[in-house]
C-alpha cells in the first residue's frame, strides 16, 4: 500500500498474464488516494500464515512499474497479506448439487469474485431459467462441484 497521491486512477488494473513468480496482479487507487496493489504468487504459498512480509516486495513493485511507469516514484507505506479459499486447481465451484435438489452452487472464487460475478452471474441466470446455451456446458465441466481433485490436496 503507497502513500496517498492525487487522485488519477479510476479502473482498477488487473494484469492475468502469468509472469515469472507469479499468477496474476492487480492494484487500484483508493479513495484515499493510496495505491493497492496485490499479486498472487506462482506457486501458490499454500498454509494459513496471514503474517505481513515484504517477500514480495520488488516483483510486485517491478510489475506495477512495468504497466504503469509514472507509479515509480510513489512510497510504499506498508504491506499486506490475505488468504484465499481455493479448490486445489484454482476454478470456482459452480453447478447443481447432486445430494439437494435445485440447489445451485456457486463458491470458491478465490478472491476473484467482483471481477467474476457479472459473467459467474449470467451463466446462473441461463440456468436457473433453464435458457443454458450449449457453451454453458464445457464452462460447467470446468468448475463442476464433482470434478476430481486426487492427488492435488493443499492443505500442507
Amino acid at each position: 500500500i503507497t502513500e496517498p497521491v492525487a487522485h488519477f486512477l479510476d479502473p482498477m488494473i488487473v494484469d492475468i498474464r502469468p509472469a515469472p513468480g507469479s499468477a496474476n496482479y492487480y492494484f487500484y487507487q483508493h479513495l484515499t488516494g493510496q495505491i493497492i496493489f496485490c499479486i498472487t504468487p506462482s506457486p501458490n504459498k499454500w498454509g494459513f500464515d496471514e503474517r505481513e512480509t515484504s517477500e514480495f516486495l520488488p516483483m510486485v513493485s517491478q510489475r506495477m512499474i512495468e504497466i504503469m511507469p509514472r507509479l515509480k516514484n510513489i512510497r510504499v507505506r506498508r504491506t499486506w497479506r490475505g488468504l484465499y479459499p481455493m479448490t486445489p486447481d484454482g476454478a470456482p465451484l459452480i453447478g447443481w448439487s447432486q445430494e439437494v435438489p435445485g440447489f445451485l452452487l456457486a463458491v470458491g472464487l478465490c478472491g476473484q469474485g467482483f471481477m467474476m460475478g457479472p459473467s459467474v452471474g449470467e451463466l446462473l441466470t441461463r440456468l436457473v431459467t433453464n435458457q443454458a446455451v450449449p457453451e454453458d456446458t464445457e464452462t460447467l465441466a470446468i468448475v463442476s462441484p464433482y470434478r476430481e481433485f486426487a492427488g492435488q490436496e493443499k492443505l500442507q
